[in-house]
């Protein structure tokens, strides 16, 4: 199936890409999402171009996946021991694979970036087009679980490499605000680095390089550099495995901090009705499928709509 980016005609100078996370999303999926950040930023009355970033037609998500039955079987049995609890471990460990999957294949990881890309460069355009210097954008971005993922390595690469035309400091693209729900990218660095050269393509993974996660930056010519993100923001909650968080309990070896971070919170997940382990095994039990990606609801800790209509009131004030 081609990929195509989405194209809008922008009534302003600001635009908000939204990723989604785990799961085959098309377009029309998270309209209720999309709806409630117009909202926090005025309405339907508001000038900013609203973009979705639909990525799983690049690959298929269950073939694909198949694949790597072996492979993903030993990353799991990692997360188990890992997060090292008997009534937690092995159900938390399955709903996470489904974020660690795709990390795991190359050609989906390098699919995925690359229509990030076309996708980033396309909204500069855009607004280029209705007169607004990409120095002079106010780009935001928010994204959740697995999307997190695609962010951090998409943004780096268009920080390192000038030929996608991104870069903060040679073509003054930079993102007002990245807003993180329930990132992974921590997670993952952890696994991929103790699964060593079982990772394909590990040099070209962003999350495990250098001594900590960063936020991407371009080194000027006359010295100093320039970081793509102003405002960078983290949320995630405290019954959400994949922002790190098993019971209540952060892990620091899942939860991602990064130097130099703007915002951290963590959301208390009080109002789920879960109060024992058992409890939340039983609800993310739920969510598995088989041969399908799990069905996260406003129930569910992970659940990208319940993160943003929380943090409704915070969007605005970042946003607007």
């Amino acid at each position: 199936m081609t990929w195509t980016a989405q194209q809008q005609q922008w009534r302003g100078d600001r635009a908000i890409l939204l990723v989604h996370g785990i799961g085959n999303a098309v377009p029309g999926d998270y309209a209720s999402i999309a709806e409630t950040v117009k909202d926090s930023v005025g309405g339907n009355g508001s000038p900013v171009a609203m973009y979705q970033l639909y990525y799983d037609q690049v690959n298929d998500w269950f073939s694909s996946k198949m694949q790597l039955s072996a492979l993903l079987t030993t990353a799991t049995r990692m997360l188990a021991t890992r997060i090292n609890d008997p009534e937690l471990g092995e159900t938390l460990a399955e709903l996470v694979g489904d974020v660690l999957w795709p990390v795991l294949l190359a050609d989906a990881r390098a699919a995925v970036r690359e229509a990030y890309l076309l996708q980033l460069k396309q909204i500069v355009d855009d607004g280029v087009s209705a007169g607004i210097p990409a120095r002079d954008q106010r780009l935001s971005i928010i994204c959740h679980s697995l999307g997190c993922f695609h962010t951090y390595e998409a943004l780096h690469h268009a920080a390192l490499f000038p030929s996608h035309l991104l870069q903060p400091a040679a073509h003054g693209v930079r993102f007002e605000n990245v807003i993180f729900m329930a990132s992974p990218v921590q997670l993952i660095r952890t696994i991929a680095d103790a699964m060593g050269s079982l990772v394909p393509n590990k040099r070209w993974l962003y999350t495990v390089q250098g001594d900590t996660l960063s936020i991407p930056r371009q080194a000027k010519l006359m010295g100093g550099e320039v970081s793509s993100v102003q405002n960078w923001v983290s949320i995630t909650g405290n019954l959400d495995p994949v922002g790190g968080h098993f019971f209540r309990t952060r892990a620091d070896w899942a939860y991602m901090k990064v130097p130099g971070e703007t915002v951290a919170i963590v959301q208390p997940q009080d109002g789920l009705g879960i109060s024992t382990k058992a409890q939340l095994v039983d609800r993310f039990r739920a969510c598995i499928r088989d041969r399908e990606p799990p069905q996260i609801t406003p129930k569910d800790p992970h659940c990208w709509e319940s993160y943003v209509t929380s943090h409704a009131a915070q969007l605005h004030t970042w946003l607007a």
